[in-house]
């Protein structure tokens, strides 16, 4: 796990990514992948960009399983060579068929890099979405001095194929101090899997 801090433009940043190449079968897969017309590909805000993982330097995540009991569906998370944007290496999230009322697989990260998110408007993650299914992926933190806060975004949609997406933190609460970050597949869907890469916050 290492830190980048950089202040680029929108632009900058998406002409990085667009000449990142992807390895692996899965990267042909999503360059196969047919376009979504009735989706609108996200760009990463303008500001100071703070790498929090790009699982470079180990794992640092764990699925959440039955750990919580509350009947989650998430089964494993690795790191793999298959995808990734950056580097060679993405972290490839497993879950079961979600079928039962509470509808989510979670995945977490219990060491941020930076606990310090003061000021952070924006998290955003390069996703590999490999399954014939949309996933709706959640961001959560649990932040203050007593994990007293329990910041959870609203659902973002993220197609089969490669795309970034980009959740609005702005009114996250108690930031100063960050325990816990958290990734959630949220929905009934059939089983799958989806790869992250490059986890960050834009301040």
């Amino acid at each position: 796990m290492k830190k980048l801090i950089t202040i680029l433009s929108a632009a900058a940043l998406i002409t990085v990514a667009t000449g990142c190449a992807s390895t692996g079968s899965a990267a042909e897969a999503a360059a196969a992948a047919p376009e979504v017309s009735d989706y609108t590909e996200m760009t990463l805000p303008e500001g100071e960009v703070i790498v929090m993982d790009d699982f470079e330097d180990g794992n640092y995540w764990e699925a959440i399983r039955d750990s919580w009991g509350d009947n989650d569906k998430s089964v494993s998370c690795d790191l793999s060579t298959d995808y990734s944007t950056e580097g060679p290496t993405s972290l490839k999230c497993d879950f079961v068929e979600i079928t039962d009322d509470i509808y989510k697989a979670g995945f977490l990260c219990n060491s941020p890099l930076e606990t310090d998110w003061t000021g952070a408007k924006y998290i955003a993650i390069d996703v590999y979405n490999p399954n014939s299914f949309d996933l709706n992926l959640v961001a959560v933190t649990q932040a203050g001095e007593n994990w007293e806060a329990w910041n959870q975004t609203e659902g973002y949609r993220c197609p089969p194929g490669k795309h970034l997406i980009v959740f609005d933190i702005a009114n996250y609460q108690h930031l100063e101090v960050v325990h816990r970050m958290v990734i959630y597949q949220f929905g009934k869907t059939p089983e799958g899997s989806f790869y992250v890469d490059n986890y960050r916050i834009v301040k």
